[in-house]
């Protein structure tokens, strides 16, 4: 199988050192310094079991790696409109895109019989053009459980966590899961088949749409955010919100918000990759991860007044600092 990464950041390059590592081959797309040290030093994986690396085959021109089997996009919801233009030639007729992402996807639509109210949500697709350029069945689903970062160009480190669930938009235990299982097996991390990945999208929701805004707004880790008392209300809010919009549209998960809560109480201080992103003057995903919950509700008539209310504010912040525009315009962005 033909396997390229788009975006190797963190996860990506995690994923792409440990195939390559397991004997696979893959290639990487990627930009600027971390494109120029992986192309000099090779790509450095920091884990626990220590610090190591592999050779990878990495390049920013598209055009000459061809089309692909399997297309892994590794960029974050609001680039990758921007990007179409130097993914385009990696897909063919047969090419499966594989997009890693958090919050809502861009294929959220397709494979779905309930609430069929829409195509596309304007705050992930504006126009549905990253629809109309892949083409909805080329899509496949992918939840990511891992916690990982960039320590600087062309090194990165996989501090905990290791799940892929991959799935059909339409549920089904199809032959390219199966396909796509076995050849992301060789990183020797739990990739594991999903059918019901919309609710895997749901579930992880849940964690990023209270502690990725609100930790930019108070400028905290999660201990300021899931272990602090007062914080409970709104916490339980916007998770009742997002719960009942994701039963409009056929999930059940997280029925119980307590007990959801109480295991975010246990993370830590960490940072979310949004307070990350916000302190490193980046900009940020907030569309995906927020708007998008907002847009559902809409569409099935479903008040998310506390999910809006954050939404707004973490936007205005953002916009204030420069770091945030209605999806990304920047041409040839990765």
């Amino acid at each position: 199988m033909k396997i390229c990464i788009f975006g190797a950041g963190a996860v990506g390059g995690i994923l792409a050192g440990r195939m390559i590592r397991g004997g696979a081959a893959i290639t990487i797309v990627a930009r600027g310094a971390h494109l120029e040290a992986m192309q000099k030093k090779g790509l450095k994986i920091y884990d626990r079991n220590g610090k190591w690396k592999v050779k990878v085959e990495s390049t920013y021109n598209t055009q000459s790696l061809g089309q692909q089997d399997l297309l892994i996009l590794g960029v974050k919801a609001h680039t990758l409109a921007p990007a179409l233009a130097q993914i385009e030639p990696l897909v063919g007729a047969h090419t499966t895109v594989m997009h890693i992402v958090n919050g809502i996807p861009w294929w959220f639509f397709h494979g779905i019989n309930i609430n069929p109210t829409a195509e596309y949500l304007d705050s992930v697709d504006p126009g549905g053009l990253i629809l109309k350029t892949f083409g909805p069945e080329k899509a496949l689903g992918c939840v990511v459980h891992i916690a990982s970062n960039i320590i600087k160009p062309g090194v990165v480190e996989h501090n905990a966590g290791g799940t892929f669930l991959i799935g059909e938009p339409n549920n089904s235990e199809s032959d390219r899961v199966k396909r796509v299982v076995a050849a992301l097996s060789p990183s020797g991390l739990r990739i594991q088949p999903s059918t019901d990945i919309r609710s895997a999208i749901w579930s992880k929701l849940y964690s990023n749409i209270t502690g990725n805004p609100l930790s930019v707004l108070l400028e905290a880790g999660f201990e300021g955010i899931f272990g602090a008392p007062g914080m409970r209300d709104v916490l339980y809010n916007i998770i009742k919100e997002a719960s009942s919009v994701a039963r409009a549209f056929g999930s059940n998960a997280c029925q119980d918000i307590d007990k959801r809560l109480n295991g975010l109480a246990t993370l830590g201080n960490a940072k979310s990759s949004t307070l990350q992103d916000f302190e490193a003057g980046k900009s940020l995903e907030l569309d995906a991860l927020v708007g998008s919950v907002s847009e559902l509700g809409r569409l099935a008539k479903i008040a998310t007044p506390t999910i809006d209310l954050v939404y707004a504010l973490t936007c205005q912040k953002a916009l204030l600092a420069g770091l945030y525009s209605r999806m990304e315009n920047k041409a040839n962005s990765i």
